[in-house]
């Protein structure tokens, strides 16, 4: 489309020459001074296909077109040709469609100055209405293809930045969808490590308390020792099954997006009164402060904790005594549960710790456990303020 143009505007200046000189009627010199001239004109003009548009050499280009034209009008026999004075309106044009909007004005304005150079001339030398009318009309073409002409150059560039608004759009809603599936894909890992958080701790919990009592009961029949006591521990063991049973349902219950009551202090007076009864161990727990609303969402998490913290001692501490306590004050939950275990040289997280330790980052807290003296872990829920 631009090599069009630019062949329709070299074949309109050439028509306009050729009629120009036709009335002109120019002999010998200036007639070469005038074919010389234009061809000076003509090869500015294609340069002009050269340079970028945003150079400074492309707008001075249109300031030595306005002189060649005006250099042209000079040496015309006439006061006024119109068809040398047509180049004016083609530089209007190119200059208009081709600069930005400030530089193209410049142009145009400074088009329009000499354009009127020569009917200055005429009406200093024929001062009648006719010509100052012919000023008048010239005048007000020249600056209504200039306004249109800017008004098309202004429409351009607004839609040159919809659609360059458009492409970020596009690239933005493009990443926003990337950024939705990584979120969704990370929500699927995050809620199957919950699932798997919440098995482990209630089912690994009671599995503890119920192998310990069925290798009891073992130890009762092989060894012919208390018959009863036997009995009593199996029943236990079926009570242990049956309340394992009832936490998995509970779990999926949850999982499900069903209301589940809130494991607060009486639960945990329970969750540790059946451990001891379970497993023989001497479990004196402390619970003071009081509770409110921010701790409603956190406490199902205390309980898993608590639950997680008295399974270890047992499992890998052999602890035969552990103290917890509980401190629910306005903003936060302070734990600490200790065991008289073997304690460890070396911590390595485990399953367990690691669910403990990501239900007390869910919350905002810290965590932190000593193995030099049994074993003891410290931490901190905060209902949802950073600590």
């Amino acid at each position: 489309m631009e090599k069009i143009s630019k062949y329709l505007k070299f074949m309109v200046l050439i028509i306009l020459f050729s009629a120009a000189l036709y009335f002109e009627n120019a002999q010998q010199q200036r007639l070469f001074i005038l074919v010389g001239i234009f061809i000076i004109y003509l090869f500015c003009s294609l340069g002009k296909c050269f340079i970028k548009h945003e150079s400074k050499l492309y707008f001075i280009s249109f300031i030595i077109d306005i002189l060649l034209v005006y250099i042209l009008e000079y040496n015309s026999r006439l006061l006024i040709n119109y068809f040398f004075h047509s180049f004016y309106i083609i530089i209007l044009l190119e200059s208009a469609l081709s600069l930005d909007m400030n530089k193209g004005i410049i142009i145009g304005l400074f088009t329009v100055l000499v354009s009127m150079i020569k009917y200055v001339y005429l009406i200093y030398y024929k001062f009648n209405l006719s010509n100052v009318s012919q000023m008048a009309f010239f005048l007000m073409v020249n600056v209504l293809i200039l306004v249109i002409a800017c008004f098309a150059q202004y429409n351009k560039k607004e839609r040159e930045k919809k659609e360059v608004l458009y492409k970020e759009l596009v690239e933005a809603h493009r990443k926003l969808k990337e950024f939705n599936n990584e979120v969704n894909r990370l929500s699927v890992v995050d809620e199957r490590n919950r699932i798997a958080r919440e098995i482990h701790d209630s089912l690994g919990h009671n599995m503890t308390a119920l192998i310990m009592q069925l290798q009891m009961v073992y130890f009762l029949i092989k060894e012919k020792v208390d018959n009863e006591k036997a009995q009593s521990l199996l029943s236990d063991s079926v009570k242990t099954a049956k309340d394992s049973l009832s936490e998995i349902r509970v779990v999926v219950e949850t999982l499900r997006g069903s209301d589940a009551s809130i494991l607060a202090r009486e639960n945990i007076r329970n969750l540790i009164g059946d451990f001891s009864q379970k497993t023989g161990t001497d479990i004196q727990l402390s619970i003071t402060g009081n509770l409110n609303s921010q701790h409603s969402n956190i406490n199902a998490d205390l309980y898993r904790i608590i639950q997680e913290c008295l399974t270890n001692a047992i499992r890998h501490g052999k602890a035969s005594v552990i103290w917890v306590s509980i401190v629910y004050s306005e903003n936060a939950i302070n734990f600490i549960v200790k065991d008289n275990g073997t304690g460890e040289k070396t911590i390595e997280e485990g399953y367990g710790l690691k669910g403990i330790r990501e239900r007390v980052k869910a919350f905002n807290g810290r965590l932190e456990y000593d193995a030099t003296d049994g074993f003891c872990i410290k931490g901190s829920l905060f209902g949802g303020e950073k600590w």
